[in-house]
């Protein structure tokens, strides 16, 4: 047997205990906690009555929602069925969303790692929670996606781009990648197409469109999460993860490194794709409390394939290093401990990490190109490779 052979063996026998434990721990969760605030959402536009909490009420109680208006609309038509059928329908929908965006993830990397990917895909924390409490991160992950693979197709990409935007804030972050990185067009007809869906659907979500403007302030503290996560030990961290500027400076940081990414994959279109999840890896930081929500770091997943086939390409100690590095970081976005900030650091670490990593890989394969491109413009033929 072949040490590839080998490999790939021994990823399928790891693969097959991950999806196993993966269903262990997703029995132990509530299952539909999230998918059900979108169901009563769409019941609450057809009854007339309030789909948001009042201005001065407590945020973050069960079953609410937290979107804009127009997002509860396509739910409408899930109104004939039960609650508790619709979160079953809306796990199968997840499930094969989950498996498309793993598919589209994995297949493209080389054959004796697919089964370990698979098994870090499966067993990764925060797809196990997005898809058990039925959260909408996934959509908007895959449209985020599709945005980038049609963005040679202005008009299919900004539409993607623009649903991904409007059901989650956090991909929001991509609009300065794409301007950055020279597709205006892309950006401009993403924001034009967002405020014409906002206008037409209007009269049909207007109440509940000032109900969610009048929350936004409130919305964009922290205030309320810290009511419902009750994460205030070590002390020393909540005085820093619960400041005011914290999340400012997370945000700063997260569109900082975006717009570098977009930069860089503008003097580099071969590894233009590898920068693009760069900034998606940073979009949980954009939002004021993304910082806090496990689920969100499932927009980490395109980075770590990229990072992988890109470490598995390397030979000897340097390999190793890398690959160990981003296991690292996957343990580190696994960590999860009630009422305690702890975790969450090692998240913000763990996704800086990868960004780090990834970066690295990323210099790495960008030297040998230019070298060759200097000895072009000095006139000299380079040297055909093996």
């Amino acid at each position: 047997m072949t040490s590839a052979r080998l490999v790939w063996v021994a990823g399928s026998a790891l693969a097959v205990i991950a999806v196993l434990l993966a269903i262990l721990t997703a029995s132990a969760l509530p299952l539909g906690y999230d998918s059900k605030a979108y169901w009563l959402a769409a019941r609450h536009l057809v009854d007339g009555t309030p789909v948001f909490p009042a201005p001065d009420a407590t945020l973050g109680a069960a079953n609410e929602f937290h979107y804009l208006p127009v997002v509860a609309l396509p739910f409408v038509a899930a109104l004939p069925l039960t609650i508790d059928a619709f979160v079953w329908l809306w796990l199968a929908v997840q499930l094969a969303l989950a498996a498309a965006v793993g598919v589209a993830l994995i297949r493209p990397l080389p054959s004796a790692i697919r089964p370990w990917a698979a098994a870090g895909y499966c067993f990764f924390l925060p797809t196990v929670l997005e898809v058990t409490l039925g959260n909408l991160d996934f959509v908007s992950l895959a449209l985020a996606l599709l945005a980038w693979h049609w963005r040679s197709r202005f008009n299919t990409s900004a539409v993607a781009l623009a649903a991904a935007v409007g059901i989650k804030f956090l991909p929001a972050i991509l609009l300065p990648f794409y301007l950055a990185a020279g597709r205006v067009s892309i950006a401009l007809r993403a924001v034009v197409i967002g405020i014409i869906g906002l206008l037409v659907t209007l009269p049909f979500v207007w109440q509940p469109m000032l109900d969610y403007v009048a929350l936004i302030p409130r919305y964009a503290e922290t205030a309320w999460v810290r009511v419902i996560v009750q994460r205030d030990e070590p002390a020393f961290l909540a005085t820093i993860f619960w400041s005011d500027a914290f999340p400012l400076i997370l945000a700063l940081l997260a569109i900082s490194l975006a717009i570098f990414a977009g930069r860089m994959a503008r003097r580099d279109p071969e590894n233009e794709t590898a920068w693009h999840h760069v900034a998606l890896a940073l979009s949980p930081y954009l939002s004021p409390f993304g910082f806090i929500w496990t689920t969100f770091l499932i927009t980490t997943l395109p980075l770590f394939a990229v990072a992988l086939a890109r470490a598995w390409r390397l030979r000897g100690a340097t390999r190793i290093v890398a690959l160990v590095g981003i296991a690292l970081c996957w343990l580190l976005m696994q960590i999860v401990q009630l009422h305690d900030l702890l975790p969450i650091l090692w998240h913000l670490v763990g996704v800086l990490g990868l960004v780090a990593i990834s970066l690295a890989l990323l210099g790495r394969s960008a030297r040998p190109a230019e070298r060759e491109r200097r000895v072009l413009g000095a006139g000299v033929q380079p040297r055909q490779r093996a």
